[in-house]
């Protein structure tokens, strides 16, 4: 099999699927849209997100992009047709935070099935974060908006000399509702986060590297390879610990280190009665690598 070579499982409508040594690959592929963020994308894959957190032979999660895209977002198309029938409403107040303050909690449902849809495309990158086990982005092309917060919710980037990133939202008079506003400050910096979010300008692959957005660039050839052969390699280790790795890693961003070490006594407590700290430990003692079995 060629490096980096997975079988195709299934052809979906928006979706590829293909499944390799406990790999679970997702193609988002609408080459019509340059794999735009479409409800019926956004179900496709949910459903795929279902079947791998309940399928213990699946232990990493790749999604990638049909060439030349990763996603060019949220479809603009579908939002334009909105508006068409969408009766003018009354303009916010002049100050953005004061409307914010009062909105929260509320919810619009003044065209509840509008609503549940675009909520069902913006919270993507939420369920791929809750994931509690490994997932990879290899952004093969543009990731724009809620393209970019697909990547951003998976725990890994990797990029495509090929790769750009933008957020956006603010060209169409929007905000990143993805997590973005979540994600980008922790990972680089609040001034590069603003600066990406107020422009809405895209950056190359290396600038996303040097700012820490992305592990690392490949050739654009190279970047499934690499992906798959990670991917991979994560799939024969210790999953279980990595989930509790990922869940620590999380929550110790917003409390102290004494908080962050408690937490982590109680996981490494549970790490200690996996059958793969069992497997490490005689793996070790007898010299031969160790055959994980993800619990």
């Amino acid at each position: 099999m060629a490096r980096g070579r997975q079988d195709l499982l299934s052809k979906r409508d928006y979706i590829e699927v293909r499944e390799s040594s406990g790999v679970l690959t997702l193609i988002l592929s609408d080459p019509a849209t340059r794999n735009s963020m479409s409800a019926e994308m956004a179900a496709e894959l949910s459903a795929e997100l279902d079947r791998f957190e309940s399928a213990p032979d699946l232990r990493v999660l790749l999604v990638t992009g049909k060439d030349p895209a990763f996603c060019s977002g949220a479809n603009v198309r579908r939002m334009s047709e909105a508006n068409l029938g969408r009766e003018p409403s009354d303009p916010p107040g002049p100050d953005a935070w004061a409307e914010l303050a009062e909105a929260a909690g509320e919810r619009d449902d003044d065209d509840p099935g509008e609503v549940e849809e675009m909520d069902a495309v913006r919270l993507l990158p939420l369920r791929l974060q809750r994931l509690r086990k490994p997932s990879i982005a290899a952004v093969n092309g543009p990731a724009v908006g809620l393209g970019m917060g697909v990547a951003l919710g998976c725990d890994i980037r990797l990029a495509s000399e090929k790769a750009t990133f933008s957020e956006r939202f603010v060209k169409v008079g929007l905000i990143p509702a993805d997590g973005s506003c979540w994600h980008l400050p922790r990972m680089i910096g609040m001034g590069n986060a603003l600066l990406m979010q107020y422009t809405g300008d895209a950056i190359t692959a290396d600038e996303a590297f040097r700012m820490g957005l992305v592990s690392r660039v490949t050739l654009h050839e190279d970047l499934v390879g690499v992906a798959v052969e990670l991917a991979r390699r994560l799939s024969g280790g210790a999953t279980y610990s990595m989930s509790l790795i990922k869940r620590l890693a999380q929550v110790s961003l917003d409390v102290d280190l004494e908080e962050s070490m408690r937490l982590a006594g109680r996981a490494q407590a549970l790490s200690r009665r996996t059958m793969d700290h069992r497997e490490g430990v005689d793996a070790f003692v007898e010299k031969r690598p160790p055959r994980f079995r993800g619990r």
